[in-house]
């Protein structure tokens, strides 16, 4: 039998550092609070909250929070959108936060002392969406059309 070499061609696929060389470049034009930002502000006397695209200090809130202080200190460092969603918040909350609002959220990757992994942060994100948006826009029109 012939032994084939299995070839080493592709391995130097994901430790391209380009992106991150990218990001620093165009640093000044970032409007909003980036994430390393945010990260600094984890603590129960000093804590902002990613929710939803924006930035609150919601250091105020903490003894006043009706699941208590200590839930939104677990959503601190990270886009806390999700937990926020997920124990189906009331339109009343919705309402308290716009008080604790601080500016637009610029994205970012955080240290990963607090944030999880998640590579690329929002770009990999919109490159997974993007082309099932078009499908999907592409058949709308072609419903429309027919």
């Amino acid at each position: 039998g012939t032994s084939a070499m299995p070839t080493r061609a592709s391995v130097t696929l994901a430790s391209e550092p380009t992106e991150k060389m990218i990001a620093e470049e165009t640093e000044p034009e970032v409007k909003g609070i980036k994430m390393e930002e945010v990260e600094k502000h984890s603590s129960v006397d000093d804590l902002w909250l990613v929710i939803d695209g924006k930035v609150y200090d919601v250091t105020p809130f903490m003894d006043d929070h009706p699941g208590g202080g200590e839930i939104m200190l677990s959503a601190a460092g990270k886009d806390g959108t999700q937990d926020f969603e997920d124990v189906g918040h009331s339109p009343h909350a919705r309402e308290l936060l716009k008080k604790y609002y601080l500016d637009e959220f610029a994205g970012g990757v955080g240290s990963g002392k607090i944030a999880t992994k998640s590579g690329g942060g929002g770009m990999s994100l919109l490159a997974v969406l993007l082309p099932i948006l078009v499908v999907a826009l592409a058949f709308a029109a072609k419903m429309l059309t027919a």
